[in-house]
């Protein structure tokens, strides 16, 4: 009983994840979508395996077990909470000295939560199959903005340029990642969706 309890609440936390994520996607500009492909795929190349989480898991999530599969949408969800919480806590320390958070810096903290969520709900499919359909569709949404990543690569790196003359310090998260190099990781979709798709390079 105790296990069956477990994986509802699993699900549950999928399904909304998912729910979520589609319904943002599905009301962004065709630049925010790109902003967001471009975060999702920079994700990919630089974040997951310094994180324990293997990149190939994502290409198949029905080759895992759900247990592996939990495990790893957990700590993918341990940091994007903890991204909500110290964005929470930043824009408090500011008010409490007369300041606010640019909307810059409040528009990237979240796109940058929600391009983690995307890497979530691609987990999700896995661990709730009935939601593919859904999982697909958030990433049809994303790669037809392809065609703006050149604009949405430079709202990342403007996004730099605007930290660095705020805090004085500087800022170069983007910095090492080569332009062409990034439009031509915005042509990956997991491989488990692949065959839904016509990709243009």
């Amino acid at each position: 009983m105790f296990d069956w309890i477990a994986k509802k609440s699993e699900n549950s936390r999928v399904y909304m994840c998912i729910k979520e994520v589609k319904w943002d996607i599905e009301g962004s500009t065709n630049t925010r979508r790109a902003v967001l492909l471009a975060l999702v795929q920079y994700f990919r190349n630089s974040m997951f395996e310094p994180m324990g989480v293997p990149k190939e898991i994502f290409d198949n999530p029905l080759g895992y077990t759900r247990s592996d599969l939990m495990g790893f949408y957990n700590i993918l969800e341990d940091v994007r909470n903890q991204n909500r919480r110290e964005l929470d806590a930043t824009k408090k320390n500011m008010k409490n000295f007369g300041m606010e958070l640019p909307s810059f810096s409040i528009e990237h903290a979240n796109n940058t939560t929600r391009s983690l969520e995307v890497w979530m709900c691609t987990l999700g499919s896995g661990i709730s199959p009935d939601k593919r359909d859904d999982v697909r569709e958030i990433w049809k949404m994303l790669l037809d903005a392809k065609e703006a990543i050149p604009e949405a690569i430079k709202i990342l790196r403007d996004f730099e340029k605007q930290t660095s003359e705020m805090t004085g310090q500087d800022v170069n998260i983007f910095h090492n990642t080569g332009e062409e190099a990034w439009v031509q990781s915005c042509n990956y979709i997991p491989a488990s969706f692949s065959k839904t798709f016509s990709i243009k390079s």
